[in-house]
């Protein structure tokens, strides 16, 4: 498999964690859709701005200087995370041939991919007991845990769809007025110019968007023997909005959310990029290490939006 040619050269480029991608992507999207980034430090900040709202304005042909020393400016930060995969196995079963396929390097492969959906997860913020929850700063007896893409969502552009509107009451219907809600702030907040958005649910939300898209969706025909159920893009007061989905909101604590913006301004950041090594050992064993120090950064705030309570 083509990883193993990776074994010990950790400087390669393209990166392991691309090739993992690579053979896999549709396994990590959120890894495909998001873009990266290095970093030097245990924790990382960046700095945001906003444009002002318009508002009155208006002046004599005459006038003096007025003095705006406001600083707009605002800071957010993230730590960074460790995430490792060890695996081993003993020398005679590495050496195995097992239906056809060498042991080794066929666990080399799937542990990486494994790795890669480790990072994911910690990128989705459930690691943590919220997906809304901060970060967790590393010590000596604690490890660091990223906070996830979903605590940088400004809180206002957070929508609270149960009964409510808190997290903590029933579910209700996602209906288009819902989206509509959702995308409302980011459009006002001139977040994303060119309108275009992607939303990211599960399968249970995907279900209730077809429901209120309508039967028209459900008319199209794929080619001459088929009918196309599915829908993969939206038109709306706010802009075209791309339909995807992702196996991880299927999770207990995504399943009732949906998330939107434009997910190419979520940037991985690597302190350390995703690296292959073999640890040595005494033992009659091969063993094997995947290694990523990395942490999650939105620089754009305002293009990003979400739901929960949702059904």
């Amino acid at each position: 498999m083509a990883l193993l040619y990776y074994h010990n050269q950790v400087n390669q480029k393209p990166s392991i964690l691309d090739a993992i991608i690579l053979q896999g992507v549709h396994t990590t999207p959120f890894l495909e859709w998001c873009g990266r980034g290095k970093v030097t430090a245990p924790k990382h900040s960046w700095i945001l701005d906003r444009y002002a709202d318009a508002g009155q304005n208006f002046n004599l042909e005459i006038t003096d200087i007025e003095e705006n020393t406001t600083d707009t400016k605002y800071m957010k930060e993230n730590v960074v995370q460790i995430i490792k995969t060890d695996y081993g196995m003993s020398d005679e079963e590495a050496d195995n041939s097992k239906y056809g396929q060498k042991e080794w390097p066929y666990r080399t492969a799937k542990k990486g991919k494994e790795h890669a959906k480790d990072i994911e997860y910690a990128m989705l913020g459930l690691h943590n007991a919220s997906v809304f929850d901060s970060y967790t700063a590393g010590t000596p007896t604690t490890p660091a845990k990223m906070a996830g893409i979903f605590n940088y969502v400004p809180t206002a552009h957070r929508k609270m769809f149960d009964t409510n509107s808190n997290g903590t009451g029933s579910l209700t219907d996602f209906t288009y007025e819902k989206l509509g809600e959702m995308l409302q702030p980011i459009w006002e907040n001139g977040g994303i110019e060119d309108e275009s958005f992607t939303l990211v649910v599960g399968p249970s939300l995907k279900k209730a968007i077809n429901k209120f898209a309508g039967d028209q969706y459900f008319r199209k025909v794929k080619d001459e023997k088929k009918f196309d159920p599915t829908l993969y893009e939206l038109e709306t007061d706010f802009g075209s909005v791309k339909v995807k989905m992702h196996r991880l909101f299927a999770h207990a604590k995504l399943s009732d959310k949906v998330f939107i913006g434009r997910l190419n301004e979520i940037n991985l950041m690597n302190k350390i990029a995703t690296k292959f090594s073999e640890p040595p050992t005494s033992k009659t064993a091969r063993f094997g290490r995947y290694y990523t120090s990395c942490t999650v950064e939105m620089k754009k705030d305002d293009y990003f939006a979400c739901g929960s309570g949702l059904k």
